[in-house]
């Protein structure tokens, strides 16, 4: 339990460096944070050739790129490779428990999608590789959240923050949630789920989560 607790403050300082890397890099997007991952036996990391196979007398045994391994407690589980075309992902976990049935990591997790091509769509809950990460982003007036087709148009008095791209109603608050659905490819799903930070003319600012799932 104390390992777990001082990885749980390592996460949260790593959550904090990473948190405002997350948006645009070159003409890809890039998500990255914290998570906590459990992999059943038999299992793999998602998107990873890391496997958990069983729980032996001296510790996890994993298979990792197809090289068998020893891991304890405390011990890391790294990888970084392509997962599908225009799909990029890296994983630096440290192992936090280790059963018969399970293993928990924690650590951070950064996907980078080049060539992206946003398109408002019904997500694919059940795509094999789905990480949600924390996402924060400054919106410039006439630009669209990262990864969105919604645009901020500007403020409009006594209304809130004015967005297009979203159905129905198009004025946001402060502390106002705003949700979208959609692909950045064809194999690859965004679920953003986030809530407006602040506003004025020149720029929002919004902050929450962004799920990421994948078919290599």
């Amino acid at each position: 339990m104390r390992l777990r607790q001082i990885w749980g403050v390592v996460i949260l300082l790593l959550g904090g460096l990473v948190f405002a890397a997350c948006g645009r890099s070159g003409d890809g997007l890039v998500y990255t944070g914290p998570t906590e991952l459990t992999v059943k036996a038999g299992e793999y990391v998602p998107g990873t050739p890391i496997q958990f196979v069983r729980a032996g007398e001296r510790g996890a045994e994993m298979r990792i790129e197809g090289q068998e391994a020893i891991k304890l407690v405390g011990d890391s589980l790294k990888w970084s490779g392509t997962v599908g075309e225009d799909v990029r992902l890296s994983v630096n976990l440290r192992i936090l428990h280790i059963s018969e049935e399970r293993l928990i990591t924690s650590g951070v997790v950064t996907i980078r999608v080049y060539n992206v091509q946003p398109r408002a769509a019904t997500v694919d809950t059940e795509r094999p590789v789905r990480y949600t990460l924390p996402v924060a982003y400054k919106v410039n007036t006439g630009e669209s959240i990262p990864g969105t087709t919604i645009r901020y148009v500007g403020p409009e008095e006594g209304k809130g923050a004015k967005l297009e791209g979203v159905t129905g109603y198009p004025y946001r608050a402060i502390g106002d949630s705003i949700l979208w659905d959609g692909q950045l490819l064809s194999n690859v799903d965004l679920q953003l789920n986030v809530r407006v930070l602040f506003f004025n003319e020149q720029f929002m600012q919004v902050l929450g989560t962004a799920t990421v799932g994948i078919t290599p």
